[in-house]
C-alpha cells in the first residue's frame, strides 16, 4: 500500500545522505534521537548552516524524514520531481498564504508518523551562529497539534559554509555535532502566543549549541 511507498521513500532519502556524507569524510556525533516522538509525528526545527544539514539529519534516525524546501529548487529538471515524489514540502518564501496552505495539506500526514523538518531561520546563515527565527513553523505546529522537536547542528558550517563551492576545504574529514532536544508540546502555547513559544524554543537551542563541542 501507500504506507510502504512512504517508507521505501524514507529509506531511500536517508541512504542518499549517508552515502553524501561518507563521500565528503563528514562524521556524526549524536545524542537524543530518542526524543523523536515513535507516533504521531511532529515538526524538527534546526539551525542551517549547510546544505549537509539535511543529510546530517536524516542519518541520525529510520522515521519518516521530510523536509520543506525553497519552492525555486522544484523547478530543477529531475530534481524537482524526486523532491515531489518523496514528498518533500515547496516553501514559497515570499507567499505567506501559499506557504500556510502547503502546511495545512500535510497536517493530515502527521497521522502516518511523518516528522517535516523545517529551518526557522528561513535561509542558510553566512555566520555559524543561531540567527532569528521566524514564527510559520510554530503556528504550523500549533495548528496540527503536533510538537516541536529542537534539533541542534554544530559544525556543518565548516564542512559547506554559504557561499562556498568547496567541501571540506583543507581537511579530509570533519565531525559535525547534533543534539536531538526534548519535544516541546505546541497545544500549551495558543496561535496568538507566538512570541514566548518562538523565544523559548531559540534559546534553549542557542543555549545548547553554545555548549557542544566545535570539533
Amino acid at each position: 500500500g501507500v504506507l510502504g511507498l512512504d517508507r521505501i521513500a524514507t529509506e531511500l532519502v536517508r541512504i542518499w545522505g549517508v552515502v553524501l556524507l561518507w563521500v565528503f569524510g563528514i562524521r556524526v556525533e549524536h545524542e537524543g534521537e530518542a526524543n523523536l516522538p515513535a507516533r504521531g509525528g511532529g515538526i524538527i526545527v534546526f539551525d542551517h548552516q549547510s546544505h549537509f544539514d539535511i543529510p546530517v539529519i536524516l542519518s541520525i534516525t529510520h522515521k519518516n524524514i521530510r523536509f520543506g524546501a525553497k519552492i525555486e529548487l522544484f523547478k530543477i529538471p529531475m530534481f524537482g520531481g524526486a523532491m515531489r515524489a518523496v514528498g518533500t514540502l515547496p516553501i514559497a518564501r515570499e507567499n505567506r498564504s501559499d506557504v500556510f496552505k502547503v502546511y495545512k495539506e500535510a497536517e493530515k500526514r502527521f497521522a502516518k508518523d511523518f516528522i517535516f523538518v523545517l529551518a526557522p531561520e528561513g535561509t542558510r546563515q553566512k555566520e555559524p551562529q543561531i540567527g532569528r527565527f521566524k514564527k510559520g513553523p510554530f503556528l504550523f505546529a500549533i495548528n496540527a497539534g503536533v510538537p516541536i522537536i529542537p534539533v541542534v547542528i554544530k559544525g556543518a558550517h565548516a564542512v559547506l559554509p554559504k557561499n562556498s563551492l568547496g567541501v571540506n576545504l583543507g581537511k579530509f574529514s570533519r565531525t559535525v555535532h547534533v543534539r536531538v532536544l526534548p519535544p516541546i508540546d505546541s497545544k500549551q502555547f495558543k496561535a496568538d502566543e507566538l512570541d514566548p513559544f518562538v523565544d523559548s524554543v531559540r534559546a534553549s537551542m542557542v543555549k545548547t549549541y553554545e555548549a557542544m563541542p566545535s570539533e
